[in-house]
């Protein structure tokens, strides 16, 4: 990533793909086969340390998910960790964006304390690593939550063809999101 620079112009071809998508709407057609394709799940993940089992969400829609569970955790006083890193892939273009999810159990606590956060356990960073490496091999970009996902792409006001829904297009939205509502 080059600070003080977007995604879209330090990755010219997307940025040109982005431009002829959305702008020129050139690529209706193209949008709709892509979002029907099925993510390819690399067979790697499968030999993850810690590994429970990896589930697949994929509609017919610009992106799709992976759900990687790990091993649950589970200790004194009813102490009971399950952790899942979720990998949310794109259709269009080859990049993904990680995610984590906390389930945690305990005596002390009323039912299940639900969190989504960062890489916070052994486990989640050595995951991570893995998966990127894994990822990187395939040709994907690993997008930041809080620099890429949210970087904008477009103003509306060049997108005249496309309903507004937020204060601007982002590029989670335009890569992970049915924004030209086609499906």
């Amino acid at each position: 990533m080059e600070h003080g620079v977007r995604f879209i112009v330090e990755y010219s071809e997307i940025g040109e793909l982005l431009h002829r998508l959305f702008v020129n709407r050139e690529l209706d057609e193209w949008y709709k086969i892509k979002c029907a394709e099925k993510i390819k799940v690399p067979d790697e993940l499968n030999q993850m340390k810690g590994l429970k089992k990896v589930e697949v969400r994929d509609l017919n829609n610009p992106s799709g998910e992976i759900h990687i569970h790990l091993q649950s955790l589970s200790g004194e006083n009813g102490f009971h960790l399950e952790q899942q890193i979720n990998i949310k892939v794109s259709k269009l273009v080859p990049v993904y964006v990680l995610d984590y999810r906390y389930s945690l159990r305990h005596e002390l606590i009323d039912g299940a304390y639900d969190i989504v956060g960062t890489a916070e356990s052994l486990e989640f960073i050595q995951g991570t690593n893995y998966i990127n490496k894994i990822m990187q091999e395939k040709g994907y970009i690993e997008l930041s939550y809080l620099y890429d996902y949210y970087d904008t792409v477009y103003e509306w006001s060049e997108l005249p063809h496309i309903q507004p829904f937020n204060r601007r297009l982002t590029l989670g939205d335009a890569l992970f999101t049915d924004v030209l509502e086609l499906l």
